[in-house]
């Protein structure tokens, strides 16, 4: 879906249109869990997530000043109930669990073992990064948000989304190459 095509939907939402909240949740429901399990570390828990994000969504939808601004504006809100569940877990997120969650992110037929081990080797690197190293590389890799929608998203300094992508970016080449060390957190 297009941001034009979004920013017609929460137009007619905030124009009291019921039905276009559907639209919405249709969307991006699966985007917002995936992205919920991915900063929580919490598959099960994740639904819960997106579906708390999108009640909130639905009742300050009409604070929403620029509807084509919708998706960075859900990903903050999605992402302060991710960080509010997220930090009294610190369990593992495996593959397996993002790919019941997700649409079919990690299918069995889809990767040979040696990808998939790939793939846990970096989902359990992202999982060890700090909450606010993870929710970075989260939106910036896997939401193709920008380091300024970042920064608005977790309402931090452009310098600071930077530094944790840095740190983050060298803590997952060392992990992956076998080369941990000791980092500093930001």
């Amino acid at each position: 879906m297009t941001r034009e095509e979004t920013a017609d939907i929460v137009i007619r939402l905030q124009n009291g249109d019921e039905n276009a909240f559907s639209s919405l949740f249709a969307a991006y429901g699966q985007k917002a869990v995936r992205t919920a399990a991915l900063i929580s570390k919490d598959a099960v828990l994740a639904e819960d997530i997106a579906q708390e994000a999108f009640v909130i969504c639905l009742h300050q939808i009409k604070k929403l000043k620029d509807p084509l601004c919708f998706w960075s504006w859900f990903l903050k809100i999605l992402t302060r109930c991710a960080w509010k569940n997220a930090k009294e877990k610190g369990k593992f997120l495996s593959c397996a669990d993002i790919s019941m969650q997700t649409e079919g992110m990690m299918a069995e037929d889809k990767y040979p073992t040696e990808e998939k081990s790939m793939y846990e080797t970096l989902y359990r690197a992202i999982n060890n990064l700090s909450t606010k190293q993870r929710t970075t590389v989260i939106l910036y890799y896997f939401n193709d948000l920008s380091i300024k929608e970042i920064a608005q998203v977790t309402s931090s300094l452009e310098g600071t989304v930077k530094s944790r992508l840095f740190v983050a970016k060298k803590r997952l080449k060392a992990v992956l190459e076998g080369k941990e060390g000791d980092f500093y957190e930001i």
